[in-house]
């Protein structure tokens, strides 16, 4: 099996706010994977957050990949650097992933979304226009309320719209030791089209 290979960034201050650094360092590995010359390297980096418990995703997160050189390139952004040097990051050395780590999968859950007041305010508004569109009366109805398994918030700063947003994250057990190494252009697993797995390293 190809060798994979991590490091791991650890927020220093005790009461960081460990989501809001955490959309912080997905949006910078976003841009630079964005960049034209990586983008071959679009899908190859894992997200893991080997601290994750019921009340935060956790002071650190790893990125994870098959290919050494781009985590490398990763690592060295200005704005880890910055953080580094200000000593509010402890970002370490670039390793091999161990062939007997445990294997997770932190997926991005759209639906969850769908639970929260803005996006049903949205949808019941498209909804209204396709009926007004289409000669017809539309009467919002009471949408039922779903339960989700644990899910952490992680607020993202689009680089090139500057838009913000939040993504709904949730952790996995794998079904099998299969380890997937594909994910979406943030480093996650989705519920369909991305299975990446990610080894659940403690710093």
């Amino acid at each position: 099996m190809e060798s994979r290979y991590y490091f791991s960034i650890r927020y220093i201050p005790e009461r960081a706010d460990n989501e809001l650094l955490s959309g912080r360092c997905i949006s910078n590995m976003h841009g630079f994977l964005s960049h034209e010359r990586n983008k071959q390297f679009k899908n190859s980096i894992g997200i893991c957050f080997p601290l994750w418990n019921e009340q935060t995703v956790g002071n650190v997160i790893t990125f994870v990949s098959t290919n050494e050189s781009i985590l490398t390139g990763l690592s060295y952004q200005p704005y880890f650097s910055t953080m580094m040097n200000e000593k509010l990051f402890e970002i370490s050395d670039i390793n091999v992933v161990p062939d007997d780590a445990e294997e997770v999968r932190f997926v991005f859950n759209k639906t969850i979304q769908k639970i929260f007041n803005g996006s049903k305010k949205r949808r019941i508004k498209r909804a209204m226009k396709r009926a007004e569109d289409q000669g017809r009366i539309y009467t919002p109805i009471s949408i039922e309320e779903r339960e989700f398994d644990l899910f952490h918030a992680i607020p993202i700063s689009s680089q090139s719209s500057g838009h913000e947003y939040v993504l709904h994250r949730q952790r996995q057990c794998p079904m099998s030791s299969e380890i997937g190494q594909c994910f979406n252009g943030y480093g996650f697993a989705s519920n369909q089209q991305w299975r990446g797995t990610v080894p659940f390293i403690t710093f």
